[in-house]
């Protein structure tokens, strides 16, 4: 059909198109046979299954592309590929599940081998688990990993073969071993050692088997049985014995442990009568009839034999003049039969053993008819392990008694003294003789004190440090912390004993630390007016008594008397600790100092010279108490003793106005005037600020002030 459409084709190329043959209708597009072929491909549309793609028709070669190219009416049939289901997405598929198409779908993969798709545990290749799967599909279950178990009721490591468990994952108290005869008794297992139990503890099938005790009926109760007559048992029955050999059981004096005697019995059992009998008597041969026995030629019997002897101590019973009772004396013959030839002949020297070979010997001796060998024929070395030593010999330095004068070393050792604490002299009082010196040991014996080392001849010897420097003599107390502080006693602020001038030994509080140290406090004050006011005095009081602690925190005054005594180097020191103005805790202290100032104290009246300080911390020159000087600032408010004029700068206590309470310690200058170290109560206060009085006159309250010369 083809070919005549192609034939009418060509015989019609002359037409033009649009024009029409006989009997045949023109289309659009110039088909001779009326269908079209629109997508060129030599396909008309009743042949061509998609005229719309030029490489679909009935010649196309069929692709996967879920098309069917060749027209066939099958759709990329032979060219699509099978698809597993991939649930578990182990990369393993199903092949019971599949799809047919050209590209993997989404939980499929190209594999379908999977034997358990509902598992990522179970798939070709997997290890093989202990879990009821056929992990590596291999058509078996927990193959290799399956083993027979045993229950170890007992725990004594063998399992009983009766109580078989088949499973990869036994429980606790199952084991391997199906060896246990009883899984009850933890003493029965194989290898076992059988003891005498009544149970079959090695699991031979026997029990107590070479292990039970044979014992002997015992009628007489001798401790022996009847041999014939015998029971096994762990323990000894009663009316048994464990030996054997009693040869009449109804005679407990008769047994194979009863002594032989001579009475016609046959007391031990062994067969004959009194043969061994224990009271049987030895006679001995007397040949040479010297009334001594030859020990070598012996009879037992009940009665003596004729030519015998009781006595055995003959040595040669040929000669007569050798017995027990004879003289031994050097002759090469053991006269006496003591065994020894010639060793104790009563004529023999006597030799003295000389160990050290130096010809004198020692203590030991021996008795011989001739010098032995390595002894001497005196005792007169005095120590016979030593060559050294010997009453020929010079003495030296050896430890050694050279000479044998009976002393060591004398006239050429040389006493040291230990030297305990390490700081070059000795103590005279634990020494050594000795050729060298021991360690830690030397000639010097001047050490006071050898457990330490701060202490002898050599040392520095401070105020109050005792005798530091071994000659005898405590040495003296410092009279000032300022002496203390020169004299290289210092440890510290903190309280000391000092010789005072006139007060004598008293405890002081020295600040060993403020611009140099060496000050002593004289006076302390403290917030609290039930303390202070300890101090508010007449001039006799302030001037005869010490009042109050010197320790930290305390009120305190010195005796006044005193007070010139320790104006050394003319230096004051006011310490203010201020009143923190938001609660009331110290501040940081505040530190002030006055020189060139002189005290100048009578009995009756106490002036100061002027000070040089960056404050004004006496308002006048003159002591001021309840009786003396401005008495009226003293008395009207509660002002303890100090240099005022109407009043105070630096007030050691101050009431009325000031402070509605009571009494306080004050100052006008703590928030003006920096002290010493460049501070004032802004730098030294928690809240920036010492606490005002209360009638805002521009003065700052203080927790402690302390005032302190040098």
């Amino acid at each position: 059909m083809r070919l005549s459409r192609i034939l009418l084709l060509l015989t019609t190329l002359g037409c033009r198109a649009g024009e029409k043959l006989d009997g045949v209708e023109s289309t659009d597009s110039g088909s001779l046979t009326g269908f079209l072929d629109a997508d060129s491909d030599g396909y008309e549309s009743d042949e061509d299954c998609d005229d719309a793609n030029s490489t679909v028709n009935p010649s196309a070669e069929e692709i996967c592309d879920g098309v069917d190219n060749n027209c066939d009416g099958s759709v990329d049939e032979g060219v699509s590929s099978t698809f597993y289901a991939d649930t578990d997405a182990d990369g393993f598929g199903d092949a019971e599940n599949t799809a047919e198409a050209c590209e993997v779908p989404a939980g499929y993969v190209a594999t379908g081998t999977d034997c358990n798709d509902t598992t990522d545990e179970a798939y070709p290749g997997a290890g093989e688990q202990c879990d009821d799967i056929d992990n590596d599909c291999d058509g078996e279950i927990d193959e290799e990993l399956i083993g027979t178990w045993y229950a170890d009721g007992d725990s004594d490591s063998f399992g009983d073969p009766a109580s078989a468990l088949e499973t990869c994952d036994p429980p606790a108290g199952y084991i391997t071993d199906d060896t246990d005869c009883d899984d009850t008794e933890p003493a029965a297992y194989p290898g076992g050692v059988e003891v005498c139990d009544e149970v079959d503890n090695n699991c031979d099938g026997e029990t107590d088997e070479g292990v039970t005790t044979t014992y002997y009926q015992d009628t007489d109760g001798d401790s022996f049985g009847i041999s014939d007559k015998t029971t096994a048992a762990c323990d000894l029955p009663t009316g048994y014995a464990t030996a054997p050999g009693d040869c009449d059981d109804t005679d407990a004096a008769i047994n194979p442990d009863a002594e032989e005697i001579c009475d016609g019995e046959d007391n031990d059992c062994d067969g004959d009568a009194d043969s061994d009998a224990t009271d049987r008597i030895t006679w001995y041969a007397d040949s040479d009839t010297d009334g001594f026995g030859d020990a070598s030629s012996s009879v037992a019997a009940c009665e003596a034999p004729s030519g015998y002897l009781t006595d055995d101590t003959d040595c040669d019973d040929t000669d007569a003049a050798v017995n027990p009772d004879a003289d031994e004396v050097c002759n090469e013959i053991d006269d006496d039969c003591d065994g020894d030839i010639d060793t104790d002949a009563t004529d023999k020297t006597t030799y003295y053993a000389d160990s050290d070979g130096d010809g004198y010997g020692g203590t030991s001796s021996t008795e011989a008819c001739d010098l032995p060998s390595g002894y001497a024929d005196n005792a007169d070395d005095c120590d016979d392990g030593e060559a050294l030593s010997n009453p020929g010999e010079v003495e030296v330095c050896d430890s050694i008694d050279n000479d044998c004068d009976g002393d060591t070393d004398e006239g050429v050792t040389t006493v040291f003294y230990d030297d305990a604490d390490g700081d070059g002299f000795g103590d005279a009082s634990s020494s050594v003789v000795s050729c060298e010196a021991p360690s830690g040991y030397l000639t010097d014996d001047t050490d006071c004190d050898d457990t330490d080392a701060a202490i002898n001849p050599d040392a520095d010897e401070p105020c109050g440090s005792g005798d530091l420097d071994c000659d005898g003599a405590e040495a003296d107390t410092c009279t000032s912390c300022l002496e203390a502080l020169d004299d290289g006693a210092s440890t510290g602020d903190g309280l000391y004993t000092i010789d005072h001038s006139t007060l004598g030994e008293i405890e002081v509080y020295c600040d060993m630390s403020t611009d140099g140290g060496g000050w002593t406090l004289l006076q302390r004050t403290v917030w609290d007016w039930s303390e202070s006011s300890l101090l508010l005095t007449d001039y006799s009081d302030w001037y005869a008594y010490t009042l109050g602690d010197p320790d930290v925190g305390s009120v305190y005054r010195m005796a006044g008397e005193g007070w010139g005594d320790l104006n050394e180097d003319l230096d004051h020191l006011i310490v203010i600790t201020a009143r923190d103005s938001s609660d009331g805790s110290d501040c940081d202290p505040l530190y002030y100092i006055g020189t060139a100032g002189t005290l100048s104290i009578s009995s009756t009246a106490t002036t100061s010279s002027s000070w040089t300080s960056s404050v004004t911390m006496m308002n006048a020159s003159t002591l001021a108490t309840t009786d003396t000087g401005s008495s009226s600032c003293v008395n009207s408010y509660d002002a303890v003793p100090w240099f005022y004029s109407s009043c105070c700068t630096t007030c050691p206590t101050f009431a009325s106005t000031y402070w509605l309470d009571e009494a306080h310690p004050m100052a006008s200058y703590l928030d003006t005037t920096a002290d010493e170290y460049g501070y004032t109560d802004a730098d030294v206060c928690p809240s920036g600020a010492a606490i005002p009085n209360d009638n805002s006159s521009s003065y700052e309250g203080a927790n402690v002030m302390e005032y302190l010369i040098r």
